[in-house]
């Protein structure tokens, strides 16, 4: 047991002693899929929104680096047809609605790296951003906090010792909407500290 112990500490040890803070930034359109109605009335169909990424993560000399996940993502916006023998009664020019569903991600970020791979995932809350609007000034908006899931799988090109950029896939899962996202990609990776 004593000369296993040291044997399996050293083997877990990268000789790499660095400490790096690094940035990620990620652009996507985001293709998102429903197990219920968007808004009501509408099928159970696809939706394309975009959005962008942004991670701050802490990482040793390690496979494993964390951090914090933040962002902002439009997931759909619909226009909600408004019965014209109704119109009168509902809006004063009979227009019709546009609903939207936006997202910002608060996460807790955990990634795996080898040579120019990455895969990770974050996990935490999203605030969901629900706005109706519609007619001459009527709108209503309405906010909550749902707990989501993020995996990311990446892999860099190194345009210098500091600047990576290179495709990225992300997928997103809300449980209680029903909502599964896929988001193909384009990250930027930069080393904004090392020690």
């Amino acid at each position: 047991m004593l000369f296993l112990t040291p044997a399996i500490s050293w083997a877990q040890t990268r000789i790499d002693t660095t400490y790096q803070v690094e940035l990620v930034t990620t652009a996507c359109p985001i293709i998102s899929f429903y197990r219920y109605p968007r808004v009501p009335g509408t099928v159970n169909e696809a939706s394309v929104g975009y959005g962008m990424y942004v991670r701050g993560m802490w990482h040793p000399g390690r496979l494993l680096s964390v951090g914090l996940m933040t962002g902002y993502l439009v997931i759909a916006k619909d226009e909600i047809a408004v019965d014209r023998s109704l119109a009168g009664q509902l809006t004063a020019d009979g227009q019709n609605y546009n609903a939207r569903l936006a997202a910002i991600p608060l996460q807790v970020a955990i990634s795996m790296q080898k040579h120019d791979f990455e895969i990770g995932m974050g996990i935490g809350p999203y605030l969901m951003l629900s706005t109706i609007e519609g007619g001459s000034s009527a709108s209503a908006h309405g906010n909550r906090l749902e707990l989501g899931m993020t995996f990311f799988s990446s892999y860099f090109f190194s345009l210098n010792d500091n600047i990576k950029i290179g495709p990225d896939l992300r997928v997103l899962y809300f449980r209680y909407r029903g909502i599964l996202s896929l988001m193909p990609s384009c990250s930027v990776h930069i080393v904004a500290l090392r020690y």
